[in-house]
């Protein structure tokens, strides 16, 4: 209760499984447009689609209970993060709408299909265990651990060099990766300096599900675009 009712502009709300912090989330998204705010000012992250579902179902429950009607749902977001970067890249620059989303096994098929041009040989260790796959997990760490890719270089300047050459053939190619389309919205997010002017204009309010899964990347995405809104709520268990 006090959760929902909270006016602060950064709530962290920690409780062991099972408690009930997702309903809390759906009811503060509920408190919020009781209290008439615009349904479209809401973005709700959740670590997968079901998850995001079943939020969905928990918020209409409480806009009932609110009186409100249901089909304000269809106005927020409520997704995953990945799904609203990829949607956020797109609206920032159209380019990006052309861009196809490759899952870790598409990342492995695109590594074998560009091998010679990314810099990698034949004779260096066997071909997929020893290539292909320490590669494809070399990207997605550097990513994910929101690592420069210029601090690679002074320890190991062949794989700063297959990385770079990895990032210029996906961006010409028009294909990324769930950990690349998030660092390249962390990047799109801060040359922002306006924000009445550019795409999050309507937002004003982020709800975060499941907080201690997140990895640093999405942590600095998440800290980036809070810092344009009026609300940040991130609800998790500490254990």
């Amino acid at each position: 209760y006090e959760t929902v009712i909270d006016n602060s502009r950064h709530i962290l709300c920690l409780a062991c499984a099972g408690s009930g912090k997702s309903r809390t989330l759906a009811f503060k998204i509920a408190y919020l447009i009781a209290k008439g705010e615009s349904p479209d000012s809401i973005i709700a992250f959740t670590f997968t689609e079901k998850a995001a579902d079943s939020i969905k179902r928990r918020v209409a429950e409480a806009l009932r209970k609110f009186g409100l009607p249901e089909n304000y749902i269809g106005a927020m977001f409520i997704g995953t993060l990945d799904s609203f970067c990829q949607k956020l890249l797109g609206d920032i620059n159209a380019k990006y709408r052309q861009y196809d989303i490759l899952d870790r096994n598409g990342l492995v098929l695109f590594l074998m299909s560009r091998f010679f041009e990314i810099g990698l040989k034949h004779g260096e260790g066997k071909y997929f265990k020893e290539n292909i796959l320490p590669l494809a997990d070399a990207w997605q760490t550097m990513n994910n651990e929101n690592i420069c890719l210029e601090d690679i270089k002074p320890y190991d300047a062949t794989l700063y060099n297959k990385l770079t050459k990895l990032e210029e053939t996906l961006d010409r190619d028009g294909y990324m990766d769930f950990s690349f389309a998030i660092r390249l919205g962390v990047q799109e997010l801060k040359k922002i300096t306006n924000k009445a002017d550019s795409c999050l204009a309507k937002y004003k309010y982020l709800l975060v599900d499941e907080y201690q899964d997140i990895n640093p990347i999405q942590e600095e995405f998440i800290k980036t675009l809070a810092k344009h809104l009026d609300m940040l709520l991130g609800v998790g268990d500490d254990d």
